[in-house]
């Protein structure tokens, strides 16, 4: 199959780009790609070949049309790809912007038998803010239009072989045989003719084979909806009827704004400057909602976020915070954790983010480390930590905080002031109350923003140090794998799609549980979620509950841990095709690294290729591979480095990886999880998909049991069994089945069936040093097995075979 992507364009120089890098960054890279100038007057063909100066991976072709109408360019787009070589074409428009996954689909309907196939189309979000009418009743609309066209008397040809099926011209494949056969797309202008009824017409007197995929979508853009009105739009589209004076609508102009006079000192808000972005875009938009947060569903406006932010940010620079200041910031996230970080970072203090839940000598450690100055927490937490008969309480929760309250250092309280609270602490409150005058000091963007300790020792504690510049290229690698523009509601506790969703005018829904399962879903569905980020065990245990996911979700992100395949086949069935289903592999140090669709995953698992598929690298991330198998990184997003230690050069990630055929990056494990038996080094990560994938397995983990007198390791898997399989025949079916799907050197000693694995942190990671435990068994006897090694046997913990 050779497959080129055409897309006409008339006047879109200003979005041709944003097309472009959507189809750039296809799962199924089009063989070539031809952008058709249809008549234009503007600087679209500048802004194609600029594009593909930078863009030398991409095969792309300019063409010119003279003649005006969709019809035509496309005509001359198709044909000249076809005799370029293509056997098979696909269309989008300069105005759309289609998911990773479209080439991919549109082949997959190649490949059941179909010569033809039609999508659907999604609105765009990232142009304007959209009406509730725009965005819930024109896909509903689109659904019925679709209906409506195959029943239609008009649409009824007695030449035709088959029913009338909607065709937006915008999203379609076709070969290059019966595009020829059938005439292809009129070339006559869209007020005269629809090109996409007229092929569609053309194609079906000719054969049978097409027919219409949902998972074959674009965003397409609401412009010509916003100027033709919600009513003359159906017309327009079902019978030109109803066409209004001009049927080509071009992105409408911005108003011209006075220029406003900085002041003395102002900085400028570049790229790098998270917080100046947010405040811009507070300034442009002061009356829409910025933020959700608690049980209640309460709202604050973009203009109320700005507002506090800068209070906050002179309050504390008149408190004496200066740059480089360490700020420990001890608050629950919420509303005022984003006043607080904003503020923070604005003040030109550095955020220092350390978890409670690493105990209080690690917490003390970490303290030492980071040496912060000034303390902002909750007065609760003041209370537990510095009055005496409430410390046992503070232990027992892991919230025993040493050198918290030190009275050296500046203290903040959030929340009315209790027992315990210093005395010279500053009330948040009266802060973020107080003048709000315009921020007047510029940040080095390069210099430390935030400290996020890890992993590391009481004896090493690591800080992960990140600028403002390396936080904003990772954010900006968000927003451009899912879009997200005024109108969307971004569902997440953290600011991996928080801060972007504040750059694009969106709102963000902060999750009010502290549970991360209990209430997700009601609040995803009450709120209107567009975009939303869950771990991985925390949506089995959701799924569990409700087997459908909101109808409003166009976007579930998976993260923090690997995706199990039943998790995943669960999330994409709960879905639908309504939401893309992705998997996000990052980690602290740099965000992200590459994202993967679920259908790329499936792909991957059945091919039975080995190891766990995190995607293609993002645009400006570069890898490479270490001789012992090491994934090593580098890119715009990488972290500073560790606190006290030297800049990194590449991130050492502790993960096994390789680069497959299409340079997307393979997981195969993690180096500290290598098992040794033998001769044979074993990579869990490398099998434990595959055995996952089995029928009867819900997650799967292969550990290995050192023997203290040969250092051989005895090899278990341990799987959790997903209810279609009795537990107890279990074992059997694996041992028979894992011969046709892992390595005959990795087959396993044991087999252990467990009702639940342990976990580990926030995002519940599989704790393998437990899991080791769990699945040690005492040796009441030693018969040989295979290659003369002796093998322990005994009672386990579950079925063994």
């Amino acid at each position: 199959m050779i497959l080129w992507v055409v897309v006409p364009a008339h006047d879109e120089g200003p979005g041709i780009a944003a097309t472009l890098t959507a189809l750039s960054r296809q799962t199924l890279p089009p063989d070539g790609v031809v952008v058709v100038d249809n008549a234009g007057a503007d600087d679209t063909a500048d802004a194609v070949r600029a594009f593909a100066a930078a863009h030398p991976g991409l095969r792309l072709e300019l063409l010119h049309e003279s003649r005006k109408g969709a019809g035509a360019a496309a005509d001359t787009g198709m044909r000249h790809a076809i005799a370029r070589g293509a056997t098979h074409l696909a269309r989008t428009d300069a105005d759309c912007l289609p998911p990773p996954h479209w080439t991919a689909a549109i082949a997959r309907a190649f490949d059941d038998g179909l010569e033809m196939v039609a999508g659907v189309v999604r609105p765009r979000t990232d142009e304007f803010a959209l009406t509730w009418a725009e965005r819930r009743l024109l896909p509903l609309f689109d659904e019925a239009a679709a209906v409506f066209a195959r029943l239609r008397p008009a649409n009824r040809d007695p030449d035709a072989r088959g029913p009338y099926v909607m065709s937006p011209a915008c999203t379609l494949g076709i070969t290059a045989d019966l595009y020829e056969r059938s005439g292809g797309f009129p070339r006559a202008p869209i007020e005269d003719a629809h090109d996409d009824r007229d092929l569609i017409d053309r194609v079906r007197r000719v054969t049978r084979a097409y027919g219409r995929r949902r998972d074959v979508w674009v965003y397409r853009s609401m412009r010509r909806v916003r100027a033709y009105g919600m009513r003359r739009t159906p017309a327009w589209f079902l019978s030109q009827g109803g066409r209004p004076d001009l049927a080509d609508v071009r992105p409408p102009a911005p108003k011209p704004r006075r220029p406003a006079r900085p002041s003395p000192g102002a900085a400028v808000s570049g790229d790098a400057d998270l917080v100046g972005r947010v405040l811009a875009r507070a300034e442009r938009t002061p009356g829409a909602v910025a933020l959700v947060h608690g049980p209640r569903d309460r709202e604050m406006t973009y203009g109320e976020l700005r507002h506090r932010v800068l209070a906050v940010t002179h309050g504390l620079r008149r408190a004496g915070l200066r740059p480089g200041d360490g700020v420990l910031v001890g608050v629950r996230h919420s509303a005022e954790t984003v006043i607080i970080a904003l503020s923070v970072v604005a003040a030109g203090g550095t955020l220092v983010i350390v978890d409670p839940g690493a105990g209080p000598e690690m917490f003390a450690a970490r303290l030492r480390l980071a040496a912060p100055k000034w303390v902002i927490a909750e007065s609760a937490l003041y209370s537990l930590n510095r009055v005496r008969a409430l410390r046992g309480v503070a232990r027992r929760a892991g919230l025993l905080l040493p050198g918290v309250t030190d009275l050296r250092l500046r203290h903040v309280h959030v929340g009315p002031r209790l027992p315990g609270v210093p005395s010279g602490a500053l009330d948040f409150r009266d802060l973020a109350r107080g003048p709000a005058p315009e921020a007047a000091r510029e940040r080095d963007p390069e210099a430390p923003a935030v400290v996020v300790f890890t992993s590391g020792t009481t004896s090493k504690p690591r800080g992960v140090v990140h600028s403002a510049a390396s936080l904003a290229a990772g954010l900006e690698l968000c927003r451009e794998r899912f879009p997200i523009g005024p109108g969307d509601v971004v569902h997440d506790a953290g600011f991996m799609l928080g801060l972007p969703a504040l750059i694009a005018g969106a709102r963000w829904s902060i999750p009010s549980g502290r549970d991360p399962v209990d209430g997700f879903l009601p609040e995803v569905e009450r709120r209107g979620v567009t975009h939303a980020f869950c771990v991985p065990v925390h949506l089995a245990r959701m799924l569990d509950e409700s087997e459908r996911l909101p109808d409003a979700l166009r976007f579930l992100l998976l993260g923090s841990a690997p995706v199990p395949p039943a998790v995943l086949r669960r999330a994409v069935a709960a879905a639908g095709e309504r939401t893309e289903v992705l998997s996000v592999y990052a980690m602290t140090e740099m965000l992200p690294v590459s994202i993967a669709d679920a259908r790329e995953k499936f792909a991957h698992w059945e091919s039975g290729s080995g190891g766990d598929l995190l995607g293609a690298l993002l645009p400006g991330v570069r890898a490479r591979i270490a001789p012992d198998g090491e994934l090593l990184l580098r890119g715009p997003n990488t972290c500073v480095g560790y606190l006290g230690d030297p800049p990194l050069e590449w991130l050492a990630t502790g993960d096994l990886a390789r680069l497959d055929e299409r340079g997307r990056l393979v997981l195969v494990g993690r180096a500290k999880d290598m098992l040794i038996r033998g001769s044979v080094n074993i990579y869990p990560g490398l099998y434990e998909p595959a055995i996952a994938a089995l029928p009867g397995v819900a997650e799967a983990a292969m550990v290995g049991l050192a023997d203290p007198v040969t250092r051989d390791e005895e090899v278990v898997v341990a799987v959790l069994a997903d209810g279609s399989v009795p537990a107890d025949a279990l074992p059997g079916r694996l041992r028979r089945a894992l011969p046709e799907v892992i390595d005959a050197g990795a087959l396993p000693d044991r087999i252990v069936v467990l009702p639940g694995f342990p976990r580990a942190g926030r995002s519940h990671k599989l704790d393998r040093a437990a899991l080791r435990i769990l699945v040690t068994r005492r040796p009441v006897a030693a018969p040989l097995s295979r290659g003369g090694r002796v093998r322990r046997n005994g009672s386990g913990p579950g079925p063994a075979r």
